[in-house]
């Protein structure tokens, strides 16, 4: 194995559901991910709407000097700037409008130095709703999308000779949640988009479940064959949005094949909701990224407390890593924990650690979880 084998794009899809990142987090992000060798950034936040719900329309002139400043801001870091359409919620894929709407926006998006850009089809029926859709593409969605991103690129200026196009399909795992949620998939679904899809455009995958375990070189080189182009990994790790809101993840990156980039174009990791602990688990997925052969989980997971917080909590940390880890693996997670003797006392140390600190930033966004903890504590050792 190549020992500088590494992904040519690494970084974080913000793709999350909720409130979206502050600007100010999302810059700090950019100088804390450049210094360990993130060059990519995919502005997608579900719950922007002039993302998705409101895709059609132009961003109004305070959000959109916010989002200038951003662009700027990430070319500073030498971190490209990708931005991400949603037009799949309620799309006429036969209609010209929308092709022509979204390439107006994006032409906006262009001057202000945006190169790359992703059309998203995530997370909406899996069946083409409208009759002159279903007629037309031949009662399949998989076509559909990649006919109507083909459209995208024919039309747009030519002039745009430096632009990058993504796809994330609205099958973007073999995981059986995904139609249980949005319903059954045609057979062959990437075989066809691959027939249809421009043969430049990368498509994104989760791995083999929505939220994967372990992401094996075996299984990415057998979606990129069936797809047929460069394929991007859209990691939801380690993000905590949706089903996954009472969950914290702490503990670092684990389960990533060293070789995936031998079949993996982009890595890009779904972060954390919460801002100040977001650093801890993205840290270990910076390291990954840059160098997954020499990435080891713990090392890489004690280097970043030690610099955030210094040597002396570790042991803190570590006891907090494991409470939360006890509570995510819960069906009912609101209800604490069975504390072991063996765990009260670093248990009761971290909470006391934590509680000394409760108005730092990260202190309040944990403090559901040393609630539980606090709760945990009060019922006795077993």
């Amino acid at each position: 194995m190549n020992p500088n084998l590494t992904f040519e794009r690494r970084g974080i899809v913000e793709g999350f559901f909720g409130p979206p990142w502050s600007m100010a987090h999302r810059k700090a992000v950019f100088e804390f991910g450049a210094a360990r060798g993130m060059n990519t950034y995919l502005y997608a936040p579900k719950d922007d709407p002039y993302h998705r719900e409101k895709w059609r329309l132009p961003y109004p002139k305070d959000q959109w000097n916010e989002l200038v400043g951003l662009i700027c801001a990430a070319e500073a870091c030498k971190i490209d700037f990708v931005y991400g359409f949603h037009p799949g919620k309620g799309l006429t894929f036969s209609d010209d409008q929308p092709v022509r709407i979204l390439l107006e926006k994006a032409r906006r998006f262009y001057d202000a130095g945006v190169r790359t850009f992703a059309i998203l089809f995530d997370d909406i029926p899996s069946r083409l709703q409208l009759a002159r859709d279903r007629t037309l593409f031949k009662d399949s969605l998989a076509q559909a999308e990649g006919t109507w991103l083909t459209s995208v690129i024919d039309r747009q200026p030519s002039a745009w000779r430096d632009v990058e196009w993504w796809i994330c399909p609205s099958y973007y795992t073999d995981d059986p949640l995904l139609a249980r949620m949005f319903g059954r998939f045609e057979p062959a679904f990437l075989e066809t988009l691959a027939e249809y899809l421009p043969a430049s455009v990368a498509c994104f995958w989760t791995g083999a479940r929505v939220v994967a375990k372990e992401i094996s070189l075996s299984h990415a080189r057998k979606i990129a064959e069936r797809l047929k182009r460069r394929l991007i990994l859209w990691d939801n790790y380690p993000v905590n949005d949706l089903s996954m809101k009472e969950e914290i993840h702490l503990s670092p990156l684990t389960g990533r094949d060293a070789r995936l980039p031998e079949a993996v174009y982009g890595y890009l990791n779904n972060p954390l909701l919460q801002e100040s602990l977001s650093f801890l688990p993205l840290a270990t997925c910076f390291d990954y990224a840059a160098h997954p052969a020499a990435y080891d989980p713990e090392q890489s997971w004690e280097r970043i407390i030690r610099e955030r917080f210094g040597e002396t909590p570790l042991p803190y940390w570590r006891a907090i890593r494991e409470f939360c880890e006890g509570i995510n693996r819960r069906k009912d997670k609101t209800c604490g924990l069975r504390v072991s003797r063996a765990q009260r006392f670093p248990f009761a140390a971290a909470f006391c650690y934590a509680a000394q600190r409760q108005h730092e930033p990260w202190a309040k966004e944990l403090r559901p979880w040393m609630d539980l903890l606090e709760k945990s504590l009060t019922k006795g050792s077993v």
